[in-house]
């Protein structure tokens, strides 16, 4: 059999809506999303405001608003685009969504109805926090992933449904996200992605935007 390489994109972009429901109060951001082969990612966002922001695999972030014509700057290393799930999924690397690159350790796996479930153990640093993560998979893909307590409840679960094939790998068109405040309140957040485009079809309008001299630095 003929060896075929898989297509390896250089930049891709789509379309992000992200409703959140919490205490009744429904919000909703909308962004064309931009991210490229080399860890660059941009959020053009235009609900609520029309806000640009720039990442890297360094964590090294740009916030440009553009009404205020002002800039704000910020480096973190946990916030780095490798550290966003879309880079799992966009760089096909979705056996762990990062689990063990977050010092978690897996401790079993199991399979039932089709559904291969691992069970991860947290590191010392978040042992008060979490007594275990589970991550289910179907057909290769990712289609939950739920943090749990020391009492064993539920503290964020999150559903991925409705992939579609991107260049060589398979992307989740919707994420449901569930955050448990308390035994009362949580936080619903459903993330849609569409309108996906590669390569030539990429507009570079944002990913080599260049942000006016004479913006004002705002300083944290």
């Amino acid at each position: 059999m003929a060896f075929v390489p898989q297509y390896v994109y250089e930049r891709v972009s789509m379309d992000m809506l992200t409703r959140t429901t919490k205490k009744g109060l429904l919000t909703s951001l909308k962004a064309k999303v931009f991210y490229t082969s080399e860890g660059k990612m941009v959020s053009y966002y235009t609900q609520p405001q029309e806000i640009l922001v720039t990442n890297n695999k360094n964590g090294d972030i740009t916030i440009y608003n553009f009404k205020e014509n002002s800039i704000t700057q910020r480096q973190n290393f946990f916030l780095g685009t490798d550290q966003n799930q879309l880079f799992y999924f966009l760089e096909n690397n979705k056996s762990d969504l990062g689990l063990k690159k977050m010092g978690f350790t897996l401790k079993e796996t199991n399979f039932k109805e089709g559904l291969k479930i691992t069970s991860w153990i947290p590191p010392v640093t978040l042992v008060r926090e979490i007594s275990r993560v589970e991550l289910a998979h179907e057909k290769n893909n990712p289609v939950f992933l739920g943090y749990f307590d020391l009492k064993g409840k539920a503290i964020k679960k999150s559903y991925f449904t409705g992939y579609v094939q991107v260049a060589s790998v398979y992307f989740p068109s919707n994420v449901i996200q569930i955050t448990f405040e308390n035994e009362k309140d949580s936080i619903v957040s459903k993330v849609s992605y569409s309108n996906f485009k590669l390569d030539q079809q990429v507009s570079d309008e944002y990913l080599k935007f260049r942000i006016p001299e004479n913006a004002k630095v705002i300083v944290n």
